[in-house]
């Protein structure tokens, strides 16, 4: 594991054009050795500038494994999910930055892709499009469908999740108090705040979900607790959210892959909007856990 601070890591890059890209990818990990060797093999072919692997203090193996792959490690076991992220852009001097879970799968050529895109739109934020790596069962087919409804290709967005490409100056110049729980989410209404463009681009990512219902209730209750969160931190979103929760998440985006005979998709909106309801009403801490975005 390579621990550095960044005046130290800043003397230590090579030019630009010596390195590839001119992007850090950044991959904010808790335990996550099941799933991080997939997700660095595939990001190693993108030819990025570096790989940050900012870690939340793992026993498993998670940190030792990054390290074998070349990636940077910088250990912060004290930080929730935003402040990691910002510890991550603030940590490089590469013009883009990659957000990226353990859990995404970069086809070749996905970074050049959406960096060129980014450019070309002059986008501060651009996400991919999700599918999920191999569904199989109730549970992965049913995200798969989510991810088909949930994130369209859009030339404008006013929500950007992940994996997805940024601007580091704009990531800095926004730099605020981002929370633990929907990071992503904080920082798309940040974004929309100073009128900074974000969109969603048609090429396809994979991820690997979860399969079971057991990981799935305390991933989407967790969910839930993160949006009540966000809602106490920007109260101007509480109408829209609530309705994402409760008309959203069960109905509108469960209701659709019916008309493609996915007859079980609305079995999957209702569990799914339940457990995010039952989070959302929770009174309890939201506590450090690994979450993503429901735009997802």
């Amino acid at each position: 594991m390579v621990l550095w601070s960044r005046e130290e890591k800043f003397g230590s890059l090579v030019s630009d054009g010596d390195c590839g890209l001119d992007v850090s990818v950044q991959i904010i990990t808790l335990n996550e050795a099941a799933d991080i060797s997939d997700c660095l093999s595939a990001v190693a072919d993108q030819k990025g500038a570096e790989t940050l692997v900012i870690d939340g203090g793992s026993t498993d193996g998670t940190c030792e494994i990054a390290a074998r792959y070349g990636a940077v490690v910088i250990s912060a076991p004290d930080l929730g999910r935003g402040a990691a992220r910002a510890l991550g852009y603030q940590s490089t001097p590469h013009r883009y930055v990659a957000m990226v879970d353990a859990d995404d799968r970069l086809p070749p050529g996905w970074l050049e892709g959406l960096i060129l895109e980014l450019q070309t739109g002059k986008y501060a934020a651009l996400q991919g499009s999700l599918r999920v790596k191999d569904p199989a069962n109730f549970w992965t087919k049913g995200w798969n469908e989510y991810f088909i409804e949930s994130i369209q290709p859009t030339a404008n967005s006013s929500m950007v999740g992940h994996p997805a490409v940024y601007t580091r100056e704009d990531l800095v110049a926004t730099l605020n108090d981002i929370g633990h729980d929907h990071e992503d989410t904080q920082l798309s209404i940040l974004y929309e705040q100073r009128g900074l463009r974000q969109g969603i681009s048609a090429t396809v990512s994979y991820r690997t979900v979860s399969g079971t219902w057991n990981e799935n209730r305390d991933k989407w209750i967790a969910y839930g607790r993160g949006y009540r969160d966000l809602v106490r931190k920007h109260p101007e979103k509480g109408a829209s959210i609530r309705r994402h929760i409760l008309w959203t998440i069960p109905i509108l985006r469960a209701w659709k892959p019916v008309l493609r005979k996915r007859w079980a998709q609305p079995l999957f909106g209702l569990a799914m909007g339940a457990c995010v309801l039952w989070g959302y009403l929770d009174s309890r801490p939201s506590g450090r856990r690994k979450s993503k975005t429901l735009n997802e």
